[in-house]
């Protein structure tokens, strides 16, 4: 299985004007560059914990279909489609009312409904897609307060004059929320 993003998010984990504070910056001279910070360090801490801070959504694509596919990067908010290629290679949508869409557990994940099962999919390399949305939420106002913590303090370091210590512990703010599986 694959997962690439196909819509990126919108907003940022931290806001412009937060993170202006955290690097002792005043006025807008430097925004460009410090976004283009924001966005750096929250990649970095979205792949130390597995996750998705702000919305956006994925494709997931496989070979067939498995009885439970796992569905990451974490929190997965919903399944937006399945498709698949049928034996006569003619795309195919899984109606929604066929599967179960777990996104509470860490990774989310899908399966067929109580009953059901998945459809007979053409063998052939990515057969069925999975599109999927992830993440927190669609502003800094949903990112967790340890990691918005983390975030800032980082660019709060990414900024310090030259010489001031970095703290190797700032990274445990990430612990809780890490994913495992």
């Amino acid at each position: 299985m694959t997962t690439r993003l196909i819509a990126p998010p919108v907003g940022m984990a931290v806001s412009l004007s937060a993170a202006r504070t955290a690097a002792r910056l005043n006025g807008s001279d430097f925004d460009a560059e410090l976004e283009i910070d924001i966005l750096a360090i929250t990649e970095d801490a979205e792949f130390e914990m597995q996750r998705a801070i702000i919305t956006r959504s994925y494709l997931a694509t496989l070979d067939r279909f498995e009885q439970r596919i796992r569905l990451a990067p974490s929190p997965l908010q919903s399944v937006t489609s399945i498709r698949y290629l049928d034996s006569d290679g003619v795309e195919r949508t899984v109606p929604k009312e066929d599967y179960f869409v777990n996104s509470v557990a860490t990774p989310g994940w899908v399966e067929p409904a109580i009953g059901k099962q998945w459809p007979a999919a053409l063998l052939r390399t990515g057969a069925v897609n999975v599109e999927f949305i992830s993440g927190y939420g669609a502003n800094d106002g949903s990112t967790p307060a340890p990691i918005k913590k983390y975030l800032l303090a980082k660019i709060k370091e990414a900024y310090a004059p030259a010489g001031t210590a970095t703290s190797p512990h700032l990274v445990r703010l990430l612990d809780p929320f890490k994913v495992y599986s």
